[in-house]
């Protein structure tokens, strides 16, 4: 039992920022984020409480927070993205014309992202978010690296051809 308390305090603070932000860009909600990342937590304490062996606990704090992530949005259908835009969710933080343009550009990304299958929008943000590389979002999602580079490869073409096409 103090082995695993120690083990689930260093990765929470090794790695809960990460889960949080990988729940905020799944989302799109603070609040929810927050809730998942500490929910995340506590199933894995459990999990660990149960006796369950883990030889990747960072691979189980994804998995976990992806299964609480899908749940959540099975159970409510959340507020689309141009509504939090709208609400200030993502204001440019500054005057700066470059940095106006950025912001507009990430918006837009943002929206095209939304309009993806679900399983391209977790690569992504498990990719370009969290930064795993393809084989760590493998053993995540359970299934093999050359799947999630061609889903990452696929999701990023459908993108593009929005942005050329206009």
């Amino acid at each position: 039992m103090a082995d695993n308390r120690q083990l689930l305090l260093a990765a929470y603070d090794q790695y809960s920022d990460a889960i949080y932000r990988h729940c905020f860009f799944r989302l799109f909600s603070k609040e929810r984020a927050e809730e998942l990342m500490q929910e995340t937590f506590l199933k894995t304490w459990q999990y660990l409480e149960l006796g369950n062996k883990v030889d990747n606990l960072r691979a189980l704090l994804y998995r976990i927070a992806n299964n609480l992530i899908i749940d959540d949005v099975r159970r409510k259908k959340t507020e689309s993205l141009e509504e939090k835009i709208e609400e200030g969710f993502a204001e440019p933080a500054g005057s700066d014309h470059k940095d106006l343009e950025r912001q507009v550009l990430l918006r837009e990304i943002r929206a095209e992202m939304e309009t993806l299958p679900e399983d391209y929008q977790r690569v992504l943000v498990m990719r370009y978010i969290d930064d795993l590389e393809p084989r760590e979002i493998a053993e995540i999602l359970n299934t093999d690296a050359n799947n999630v580079s061609v889903k990452i490869h696929r999701a990023l073409m459908m993108i593009k051809t929005k942005f050329t096409h206009e």
